[in-house]
């Protein structure tokens, strides 16, 4: 099974086209809200649950024109979705083959994970739904949707500040401590405290 892993150069590469598909898609990602003309920043117009502030917030964009710029943002927002999912994924699977030989038990470990780590950033594909139903109704969005679509925005940041700092945090960690199983701690150990092994016979034998 090893050998249809891909090499690690490869991981390099696909981590590094993943990463310049995240960047470039949040700076598109900007760009377009700029066009919105917004009257609050997106992090803020995503984390707020209150109802009557995101119906002020669309009468606005209503009476500006400019609502349908505010569903092209919402679009744009799948390139960077695409971007840092790959990205995250890629990251760790990348941390797994560096600690192959320093630390088997962590690089299985990351390697089972690194699917999960997307299901943080694929939140966002949730949000942009609870935000095409709210625009679908602008000037009347109902409570739910405004409470929702802020609940999953929250869960979304806080499960990529989890994967940003949790990932490479357990690789240093694991890095540093080695974790080369038992018998490389045994082969540690001063002979008079080694657990005894196949030979503990012949010891006794020379006493």
């Amino acid at each position: 099974m090893s050998g249809t892993r891909p090499s690690t150069p490869v991981l390099l590469a696909l981590l590094a086209a993943a990463v310049t598909v995240a960047v470039l898609g949040q700076v598109w990602l900007q760009a377009t809200f700029a066009t919105v003309r917004h009257p609050v920043p997106l992090g803020v117009a995503n984390t707020t649950a209150d109802p009557a502030s995101v119906r002020g917030w669309y009468r606005v964009l209503t009476e500006q024109g400019t609502l349908d710029r505010m569903v092209a943002a919402e679009l744009v927002d799948l390139v960077w979705i695409v971007g840092v999912s790959g990205s995250v994924v890629l990251l760790t699977l990348v941390a797994a083959r560096l600690l192959g030989h320093r630390n088997p038990p962590a690089a299985r470990l990351l390697r089972r994970l690194a699917p999960w780590t997307a299901v943080a950033p694929g939140l966002d594909v949730i949000e942009n739904a609870f935000s095409f139903a709210m625009l679908a109704r602008p000037l009347d969005v109902p409570a739910a949707l405004a409470i929702g679509h802020a609940v999953v925005s929250w869960l979304k940041l806080a499960g990529m500040v989890s994967v940003g700092v949790g990932v490479p945090g357990y690789s240093l960690w694991s890095a540093c401590s080695g974790g080369g199983g038992g018998r490389a701690r045994r082969d540690r150990l001063p002979p008079r405290i080694a657990p005894a092994g196949p030979d503990r016979g012949v010891a006794r034998s020379d006493r």
